[in-house]
């Protein structure tokens, strides 16, 4: 062969490719502007298994490039899931937590002697609490104290009773000596 007769391997590709796609034009210079039915085209219609041999490893590449992103996508991914998991049922325990002290809180001031054990008799699907301890409080009234009777006024009488000044200090310093 001769200097004039040798081609270039990118020569040889366009040449190939014009060959094979007569009137299409190809775009060698930017190949990622290219769609992939364009590239798949242009990978079966190419006559030069040096052509396809570099399309090949290029496609390869591509899919590996494509695999390790993918790898990391799900492991991100992956980490991500976990943490989810890991807040839900922490929030599963706050409500149930929270669901224990509501309950807790009605049988309080329900009178309840003991509410840390009625609130486990109380079913999770209870809808209306307050009713429920109404009928539980019928039920068990040994459970419940009896509601202080307020009989008004707030009134709370001094231990000191009508003395004279002189009389209260007699008082004050007996009591710091200790002499009651």
């Amino acid at each position: 062969m001769s200097g004039t007769e040798e081609k270039t391997s990118a020569e040889q590709i366009s040449a190939d490719n014009q060959n094979a796609q007569p009137g299409v034009e190809t775009n060698e210079e930017n190949p990622k502007k290219m769609s992939t039915s364009e590239k798949m085209d242009r990978l079966l219609r190419g006559t030069s298994s040096e052509a396809m041999k570099k399309e090949i490893d290029k496609l390869r590449k591509e899919s590996a490039r494509y695999r390790v992103s993918s790898r990391e996508e799900t492991e991100k991914n992956q980490v991500l899931q976990e943490r989810a998991d890991s807040v839900q049922k922490e929030l599963e325990a706050l409500k149930k937590t929270h669901r224990e002290l509501f309950v807790m809180r009605k049988l309080d001031k329900a009178g309840c002697v003991k509410s840390d054990l009625v609130s486990k008799d109380i079913p999770v699907d209870c809808e209306d609490i307050d009713t429920f301890i109404e009928s539980y409080k019928e039920e068990n009234g040994f459970l419940f104290k009896a509601q202080k009777q307020s009989l008004g006024g707030t009134f709370k009488p001094s231990k000191i009773v009508n003395l004279s000044p002189s009389q209260q200090m007699d008082t004050y310093i007996r009591s710091a000596l200790g002499r009651n």
